[in-house]
């Protein structure tokens, strides 16, 4: 039986990596979707041809996450051409300025990634809402991370997402619940690019012994899309083969 059958979800920076195998998870499961994109047009009409191949309908609508102004027309057109929208997914992230120079700050990539990063996820989640609300049921997905490891501009706006995800949950029950998935190593590129001794670190400093992909997460995913996590809101789910718990570094 297909778990996400009739549900029609958007999930945001859908044309690659984690975004893509969500949303062709989703499809895989019975979903239409929404695949939105910034600058990647072509891979996101491939990622929507893969869904359309399943019998599936995509739409593909490029918007910024970060401004009102193309936001809101990208939730109008998800409800104009499917009538509805059941699932959220808050996935795109900007990575360009992950360092941080205090020597040298450059302030306007700061911004960026507070916009995209923040900004971005609050703004899906309220336009969406807005219309979840009307038909009393809707479902926030947000892709968050908590890794002290990385760039100064990183570390103080992926986290964010976690106590972001906790007061929606909480200022939209009963009605939309909302959770966050917090991957580990997923190879969404840049593993498969390291040093051989490298890659050996990484594996070595996780219990499961593997980094993992971005379908591990599109599995829990649509978990928390589906009515098998009904009773779930206001939880953040670890997807990192126990790399948190680990005493290892790599």
């Amino acid at each position: 039986m297909m778990r996400l059958k009739g549900k029609v979800a958007l999930v945001t920076g859908s044309s690659r990596g984690i975004g893509k195998a969500i949303a062709l998870a989703f499809a895989e499961e019975g979903a239409d979707l929404v695949i939105n994109y910034l600058t990647s047009k072509d891979r996101a009409l491939d990622v929507a041809s893969e869904i359309t191949s399943m019998g599936r309908e995509a739409a593909v609508i490029r918007a910024d996450v970060s401004n009102v102004k193309e936001v809101t027309p990208m939730i109008g057109r998800c409800i104009s051409r499917f009538g509805k929208l059941d699932v959220l997914v808050n996935n795109a992230a900007d990575f360009s300025a992950m360092e941080f120079s205090l020597d040298n700050p450059d302030w306007s990539a700061w911004q960026r990634m507070v916009d995209v990063n923040i900004k971005g996820m609050l703004l899906c989640s309220q336009v969406a809402s807005r219309h979840m609300l009307k038909r009393k049921s809707g479902n926030i997905i947000n892709i968050v991370a908590d890794y002290v490891g990385g760039g100064l501009s990183y570390m103080l706006t992926k986290p964010a997402g976690i106590p972001l995800t906790k007061g929606l949950a909480r200022t939209l029950a009963p009605h939309i619940r909302v959770n966050a998935i917090k991957p580990g190593s997923i190879d969404t590129g840049w593993i498969s690019m390291l040093p051989e001794l490298d890659k050996r670190k990484l594996t070595n400093s996780i219990p499961l012994r593997r980094w993992g992909q971005p379908e591990d997460v599109a599995k829990v995913a649509v978990f928390l899309a589906s009515d098998e996590s009904a009773y779930i809101t206001g939880t953040v789910v670890v997807v990192d083969g126990g790399e948190s718990i680990s005493p290892s570094t790599p």
